[in-house]
């Protein structure tokens, strides 16, 4: 059976140069006197610089804004998966600071937004428009940087924060818009797809050195290419497969489990018999991550029906639905039913 959690990665233990088994971000630049300055100070007389700065904080300030804003509204309205989603990228956003500025004035966040002629749609477009602002600005800013060769430590710290910006916690927040709708079907060898299929594999086999060490940058890259593939070939014959290690990848090594969920659904809704066991590896994660053991125990069952062969895979269904039902986890049998597995 294939295994079903997250994989362990071990940090610490053997210095630096073992971080590659560590998902954290890359460490800030240091100066040529081995430092780490917490505050870049901006020229006071260099108006060109304190212009692109400004344009930075205001966006981040402003991008801040918005996910605390969505995290409020989703919070408010019991949409728990979504104000995770907004808790975490605003952990993404602020753990991507290591510095703070000098020699510019305060910039402020709005005082607050009602949400009384809103909905989520507004507001998460108000949020996805200032996170692109952000971005444009940091990028806008780093190119000030590297024109002059003065400022080449600026410019590196504002590169620094780019590359901390992890693009696994930045999200769209409705699925439609994360994931390809169902009907989608694996109908056409494009070979720039089948390209991109070998390239994103490579990584993700390259991905896990040990067991218990993983390259997290090497993951990150193949999700990248497996969801660029889909959105570009959306009728290539490799996108099942694709939402298959879209899903693996989201499992496995960032506890994305919502979205993997509906990856693995999105893998078999496009191709029913993709040679894959997405059936049952969705079927752990509402098991024992999300706790919908109904849910579980169906697709448990639709595993034995239609999931490929893999040792042990059938038998543990067969047990795991006769004890999701001892346990009273989900409904018994009506009197007289038969209870098949």
């Amino acid at each position: 059976m294939k295994r079903a959690f997250v994989t362990l990665a071990i940090c610490g233990t053997f210095g630096v140069s073992l971080l590659i088994g560590c998902d954290m971000p890359p460490s800030p630049p240091r100066t040529q006197d081995r430092k780490v300055p917490e505050i870049l100070y901006v020229s006071p007389d260099n108006e060109a610089e304190q212009t692109a700065v400004l344009a930075v904080e205001k966006a981040r300030v402003n991008y801040k804004y918005r996910l605390d804003v969505l995290k409020q509204y989703f919070l408010r309205v019991g949409q728990l998966d979504q104000y995770n989603w907004a808790t975490e990228e605003m952990k993404n956003l602020e753990d991507s600071v290591t510095f703070q500025w000098g020699n510019i004035p305060q910039v402020v966040p709005p005082e607050g937004e009602s949400f009384e002629q809103t909905d989520a749609r507004a507001l998460v477009e108000y949020m996805v428009a200032a996170r692109k602002s952000y971005l444009a600005a940091l990028d806008e800013l780093a190119e000030f940087y590297e024109r002059r060769d003065a400022d080449s430590y600026k410019a590196q710290r504002v590169r620094n924060s780019q590359a901390r910006l992890d693009p696994v916690r930045m999200y769209m927040y409705f699925l439609n818009a994360e994931i390809p709708g169902p009907d989608l079907r694996p109908t056409e060898v494009i070979p720039e797809a089948d390209k991109l299929y070998q390239q994103a594999m490579k990584l993700y086999r390259s991905g896990q050195i040990l067991p218990a060490i993983t390259n997290y940058n090497k993951e990150r890259q193949a999700l990248m290419l497996f969801l660029h593939l889909v959105r570009k070939y959306p009728n290539s014959t490799k996108i099942a497969l694709s939402a298959y290690y879209i899903a693996e990848i989201y499992k496995e090594y960032f506890n994305e489990n919502v979205q993997a969920v509906h990856w693995y659904e999105r893998a078999w809704q496009w191709d029913p018999t993709i040679t894959e066991p997405a059936r049952f590896q969705a079927a752990v994660i509402y098991d024992f991550r999300l706790q919908e053991h109904a849910k579980a125990i169906e697709l448990y069952r639709e595993a034995l029906k239609f999931d490929p062969s893999r040792p042990g895979n059938a038998r543990y269904c067969v047990q795991r639905i006769r004890e999701l039902i001892e346990q009273g986890k989900v409904p018994s049998p009506r009197p007289g039913a038969t209870e098949s597995p």
